[in-house]
């Protein structure tokens, strides 16, 4: 029986990713906002995990504490991905290299830690409905090693990337309809449970 859940708002405010006139933390949050009531309606209390005003590293090792302390069955961390192409540009002082976002990758897909049976069967329960609404990715589960949230947390723990902030397709869906990004998730969590 699942018993408590924990939604992380993935970055702090404004230290995320940027595209289309949109920012991370508030994306995450007003999916994480959808989420919450979904997710108490199959019976778990959920805590939103948020530390808006901190640094990312502060943010990060912050949330780390707490969903280990917090008696969680498991946690979801909400987020976006971008993409960029670099470009060489021309100026008074000679050539820069700059960053431009590039539109065209998009899909949503959902990490979990390696070697974490429950943590890859909640990815993959999450990430069928989720990319099935924004599909793109070759990969829509990754076994990502190197994520401090997922390899510090104790209890199961995925990371979810909802879509490039910088298509505008993914960004339509992410600023227009973060209740459905919210049911996919929720959809994936009901059937990790029932399991």
């Amino acid at each position: 029986m699942i018993r408590k859940i924990a939604i992380d708002i993935g970055h702090a405010n404004n230290t995320g990713a940027r595209g289309n006139g949109l920012e991370e933390h508030a994306v995450a949050a007003t999916i994480a906002e959808r989420l919450a009531p979904m997710l108490e309606r199959l019976g778990a209390r959920v805590d939103v995990i948020d530390f808006p005003k901190m640094t990312n590293s502060q943010d990060l090792n912050a949330t780390v504490k707490v969903a280990n302390e917090g008696g969680y069955d498991f946690g979801i961390s909400l987020h976006c991905d971008s993409a960029s192409t670099e470009k060489t540009v021309e100026t008074d002082e000679g050539k820069e290299l700059i960053y431009v976002p590039n539109p065209a990758p998009h899909g949503a897909h959902v990490c979990f830690y390696p070697g974490s049976v429950k943590g890859s069967r909640l990815a993959i329960c999450i990430a069928e409905p989720l990319s099935r609404l924004l599909p793109g990715r070759a990969n829509t589960v990754q076994s990502r090693p190197g994520l401090a949230v997922l390899k510090k947390t104790r209890c199961p723990w995925v990371l979810c990337e909802c879509g490039f902030i910088t298509n505008p397709e993914n960004a339509s869906i992410l600023k227009d309809h973060p209740g459905r990004i919210a049911e996919a998730i929720a959809e994936g969590v009901k059937d990790y449970i029932n399991q």
